[in-house]
């Protein structure tokens, strides 16, 4: 753990002084939740709510999750059509994503950064586009959620990522501004929010993204998994706390 975060830490050194609290994307970052959901059904599904409460074909497009992120971005439907859109297709995904619970485990290394964190004084939260409860619940069933602050999903924000609102409203509920976080995660649209509720963010491999897509969107380091930023965090805390 130590070495390769010791290959990384001149990346990670800038962006990072005086951080309070480090957040997390969960699927492909934390644990492998989508490794196990039926995306196409739900994706075939949620096509179908979205053309019955006719969302113009113009606003659809691939993907499951990023379609949700685009219907609520598209401004298809009044405001009060839309949100009930939504609302019904939030509960689709939450569906599928359900079914996945029990077959979802952690990611390497993961349950052993978690506990590096302990008694450091730095908070840590979940930021993610899936259901905020069935993240608990993979979280609880693999005795991880007590590490965590705050959890932030789909269902509490009216425009997911790349949208910057599920940041800054993590953020508020730990009592921090943005500057004082570091948020990790595997897709684009988890850096694009993160630029744009101002924290630095890691890109973590694996995902959907490219290490390249990740780069030019402005991701301050690319790893593979949590371990060396939460290392590399850790380090710093403690030269800041001798000085």
């Amino acid at each position: 753990m130590a070495r390769e975060a010791d290959a990384v830490t001149s990346d990670l050194v800038p962006p990072f002084p005086g951080v309070r609290a480090l957040l997390f994307d969960f699927d492909h970052t934390l644990a492998d939740l989508g490794s196990h959901v039926r995306w196409s059904d739900a994706r075939s599904e949620s096509l179908a709510w979205y053309e019955e409460r006719g969302v113009p074909r113009a606003a659809l497009g691939s993907g499951t999750v990023s379609l949700y992120a685009r219907v609520a971005a598209s401004g298809a439907l009044p405001a009060a059509a839309l949100e009930e859109t939504l609302r019904g297709a939030a509960a689709i995904i939450e569906r599928y994503e359900g079914e996945a619970i029990a077959a979802t485990r952690l990611l390497p290394g993961v349950r052993e950064s978690l506990r590096a964190l302990e008694g450091s004084g730095l908070l840590a939260g979940v930021v993610s586009s899936n259901s905020r409860e069935v993240v608990r619940a993979i979280l609880e069933r693999t005795g991880a959620a007590e590490r965590f602050a705050v959890f932030v999903g789909r269902e509490d924000v009216r425009l997911p990522k790349p949208a910057p609102e599920c940041l800054l409203l993590a953020c508020e509920r730990l009592g921090i501004v943005p500057g004082e976080a570091v948020y990790a995660g595997d897709n684009v649209a988890d850096i694009e929010a993160a630029n744009a509720a101002g924290l630095p963010a890691c890109g973590v491999r694996g995902g959907d993204s490219s290490e390249d897509a990740l780069r030019e969107v402005g991701a301050v380091a690319i790893l593979d998994g949590i371990e060396p930023l939460v290392t590399a965090v850790l380090q710093y805390a403690r030269r800041e706390a001798v000085a």
